[in-house]
């Protein structure tokens, strides 16, 4: 199970992994808490304080979402199978 963890990490991210990465630094849920401070005495802000739960909610389901687009493999990054030889008409014939 390490080696496949090791392997996950180690591959080339893609457009989609790297959009899922910075979703998730954006919408973590410790930045919720700061945003409502930072915001403190502001309209915004005691707007954010009174629905403060469904913030939480909300940059959780987020989150959890950017964590996914990050880890997730890309159907793109598989190796593709190579064709094999053509057949010659020849070796039909034994």
């Amino acid at each position: 199970m390490l080696e496949s963890i090791r392997a996950t990490l180690r591959r080339e991210m893609t457009g989609r992994n790297k959009a899922g990465a910075i979703l998730a630094i954006l919408t973590c849920p410790c930045h919720a808490a700061m945003l409502v401070i930072v915001l403190a005495g502001t309209a915004v802000g005691s707007f954010l304080a009174a629905i403060q739960a469904y913030l939480y909610l909300g940059f959780t389901l987020v989150f959890a979402v950017g964590l996914w687009l990050m880890v997730r493999r890309s159907n793109t990054a598989c190796e593709i199978p190579q064709p094999s030889a053509p057949r010659r008409a020849s070796d039909d014939h034994v």
